[in-house]
């Protein structure tokens, strides 16, 4: 169409217009309109009947503005998504035309809206709020219900049904898909395609449907909400508020910043916070360093952290308590609001270190002082790791903080500190956020997400909330001959919700491609909120189980994958029948910390013949365990761990295959690793765990740390099976294959 075009639709019709890549109209039967654009400016005049509008943000430039103009309102608009209504009166006093009403409803974003008789007279629209326009007079803004805004969205579903692939390429090109999202936030799936969002009652947004073809756009991570998280300022203002004992440094021992010149620090020695000022009164002294910010209600984050936990209690009162210190100080970040607390990650000196994380360095600062030849003179550290989070702002959360937290355990005398750098709270936009109370179902047994050829970009798939559910009959997603970039995951699955898939295929399928997801977090992370005790171990275990499908989780077929981790699963119970991860025909994987982590009373679960399997193709971890169980979690395996077949090869650069510690359990009834097919299989383990030299379990070295003992190991003949079709390289003597930390962690491998 061209400038000034008129466009009147007839009876059961619906048209799209997409407008210079910046915005898309989607235009109800009996509507009449037209589209005029001058420099910085794009006027929709809407004489009757209904459209929906989709304008994106950040295509537009600087004083760039889009309006809606009817007989007697004006909409406008720089970045949103919001539906406007056209009726006539019926009856007026005065001869002439009818007078006209005019119905402004916003989706998401912020649209301005006022009479044209006085456009001083206006309002802007939040999310779910509409105003009506009637003659001249503004009305009242109103609340919308999720109910009604799907009634009012459904009516600009669009003819094409996703799902249906065939002709995609033909008539939606390139420039079209990077509007592909924005489009199908106007228009959800028709009935065909058996997708719908039900039961919510508050806090929710309307339906995110995932873009049909191949969105190219790039990560929209954005809108930062703390200052000086790098500590660039050289202090801690702007922004941070320190309680108790710290300082912005440069370096400690060895030890500089991650990033820029400066990083915080906080320590529990003199000048911490007295004990009686502790709400949970764990802590005998402590100090916390945190920033406010405001958190929009419903909104997903991505809160990020750079950390080196540092102790003067290890390694000398682990080891004399066999690794049940009562000294057991701790690390803490949280996420508080005014409804609560949400805690990220958690680290005590009976578990968080191993003994080649030990300095005899004299260092001293903000009451931190450790090192020298004395027995407890040593200090023990876990070098600067990286904690990345999704957190769901509560629906009336407001004002937020982000606190670090360290305290003594048990004493006075030995002080723990932490090194924090790269500080960040980033919004989350997600693909699929299911919240409220909302509940998405599919029926259709094709994936949810499916890509063919080209690239895609977006920051997490889905995203289900606590109190709410995804049930699919399909996979989640699929790509062929794609490259993928999805920093934060593919499915996110926070405390209290719940995803279901009864499908037997894999949970996502990569075919060809080269693909970066997950790596700020993992490609799969799920969550749980609560813990019993089971009657008949006596153990706390979680209770929730937030994830349930029918076959395994990731699948790579001649694909290239980077990822933090694949799998993170904290507070919840998990069972599979099929291997976790399945890698095939040249596939490689690059997981830049422990592949799958079981952690907070976690229980894994697999009934197939491998948890992970590789044929013809390789994994790389470069920091961490294939697999870590720890916080009291439990791992148990009914066939192999760990399969390579047909020239497969598995290298673990700083860590062991099998990493049980703080409590934990694993349980294997296959091998430890089981060589396969034609042979010319490879598993390289570095690490220097031991210290001195392994304990041998039937020729497996064991690193047996901080209190545990040969009696927490049981591994039977045929911990290793068909030894002739496969080698594993040790790089020096102190390298483990399996690494048992704490008095209470056992380890058993049947080998069968």
């Amino acid at each position: 169409m061209f400038d000034r075009d008129r466009i009147q639709t007839g009876e059961e019709s619906i048209v799209k217009v997409l407008m210079g890549g910046k915005a898309i109209v989607t235009i109800r039967e009996l509507s009449v309109l037209t589209i005029t654009e001058e420099l910085g400016k794009t006027t929709i005049n809407l004489t009757s009947g209904k459209i929906a509008v989709g304008v994106a943000k950040q295509r537009m430039q600087p004083g760039e503005r889009l309006e809606v103009h009817t007989p007697n309102a004006v909409a406008a608009v720089r970045g949103t998504v919001f539906v406007v209504e056209v009726t006539q009166q019926g009856a007026q006093g005065t001869p002439g035309p009818l007078a006209a009403n005019t119905l402004v409803t916003c989706v998401n974003g912020a649209v301005d809206v006022a009479p044209r008789a006085n456009l001083g007279q206006g309002t802007q629209l939040t999310p779910f709020r509409s105003v009506p326009v009637v003659g001249a007079f503004l009305g009242n803004t109103q609340s919308v219900t999720v109910q009604q805004m799907s009634q009012k969205l459904a009516g600009f579903t669009a003819p094409l049904v996703v799902g249906v692939r065939q002709g995609r390429e033909a008539l939606i090109n390139q420039e079209t898909n990077k509007l592909m999202a924005l489009a199908a936030a106007l228009a959800p799936e028709s009935s065909e395609a058996g997708t719908k969002i039900q039961g919510c009652t508050s806090g929710c947004q309307a339906q995110i449907i995932p873009p049909v073809g191949l969105p190219n756009v790039q990560s929209t991570l954005k809108g930062e909400k703390l200052s000086n998280g790098g500590f660039e300022s050289g202090s801690f203002p702007p922004g941070w508020s320190l309680g108790g004992g710290g300082q912005v440094i440069t370096s400690l021992g060895a030890f500089t910043a991650p990033a820029g010149q400066f990083m915080g620090f906080i320590s529990s020695g003199p000048g911490s916070l007295p004990g009686s000022l502790d709400p949970s009164g764990r802590f005998t002294q402590f100090s916390t360093l945190s920033q406010s910010f405001q958190a929009t209600g419903g909104t997903l984050y991505t809160v990020k952290a750079t950390y080196n936990f540092v102790s003067n209690e290890y390694p000398y009162w682990p080891t004399l308590y066999g690794g049940n210190s009562p000294f057991n100080d701790t690390f803490n970040v949280k996420i508080k609001t005014g409804t609560g607390e949400t805690t990220l990650t958690t680290l005590s000196v009976n578990s968080a270190f191993t003994p080649n994380q030990v300095s005899q360095q004299q260092v001293g600062v903000a009451g931190f002082s450790a090192g020298g030849d004395c027995a407890t003179c040593g200090w023990g550290y876990t070098g600067f790791k990286t904690l990345t989070f999704s957190w769901l702002a509560p629906a009336n959360s407001g004002q937020a903080s982000v606190v670090f937290e360290v305290g003594d355990v048990g004493d006075t005398v030995y002080p723990s500190g932490v090194l924090i750098d790269e500080v960040s709270v980033l919004q989350d936009p997600p693909l699929y956020l299911v919240q409220g109370g909302a509940t998405l179902s599919r029926t259709r047994p094709d994936p949810l997400l499916d890509y063919h050829g080209g690239s895609a970009a977006f920051d997490s798939a889905m995203v289900v909330a606590g109190g709410s559910k995804a049930s699919l009959a399909g996979p989640l997603l699929r790509a062929t001959d794609t490259n993928l970039a999805a920093p934060v995951s593919l499915l996110s699955v926070l405390p209290g919700g719940s995803f279901v898939s009864t499908t037997t295929e894999p949970l996502v399928s990569l075919t060809g491609g080269n693909h970066a997801i997950g790596t700020d977090i993992a490609i799969f992370d799920l969550a749980g909120s609560g813990t019993a005790v089971d009657p008949l171990t006596g153990q706390t275990v979680a209770t929730d189980t937030p994830l349930t499908t029918g076959g395994g989780l990731l699948a790579a077929d001649g694909a290239t994958i980077t990822t933090q981790q694949v799998l993170r699963v904290d507070a919840a119970l998990l069972e599979a029948s099929a291997p976790i991860v399945a890698l095939l025909r040249g596939s490689q994987l690059t997981s830049a910390s422990d592949a799958i982590a079981v952690s907070g009373q976690s229980r894994l679960t697999s009934h197939g013949t491998s948890l992970v399997a590789l044929d013809a193709s390789r994994l790389v971890v470069s920091r961490g365990a294939l697999v870590n169980v720890t916080g009291g979690s439990g791992l148990t395996v009914t066939g192999n761990l760990l399969t390579l077949s047909n020239g497969s090869t598995l290298s673990l650069l700083n860590g062991p295959l099998l990493s049980v510690s703080g409590g934990s359990f694993a349980s294997i009834g296959g091998a430890l690793v089981a060589f396969g097919g034609t042979g010319g299989n490879l598993l390289s383990v570095s690490n220097n765990l031991c210290g001195g030299s392994c304990a041998l379990f039937g020729g497996i070295p064991v690193a047996l740390l901080n209190g545990a003992t040969v009696a927490n190991v049981s591994i039977a003949d045929g911990a290793v099976k068909n030894p002739s079709l496969g080698a594993i390289k040790y790089v020096s003597p102190t390298s483990a294959l399996v690494s048992v930390s704490g008095a209470g962690s056992k380890v058993t491998v049947g080998g069968k």
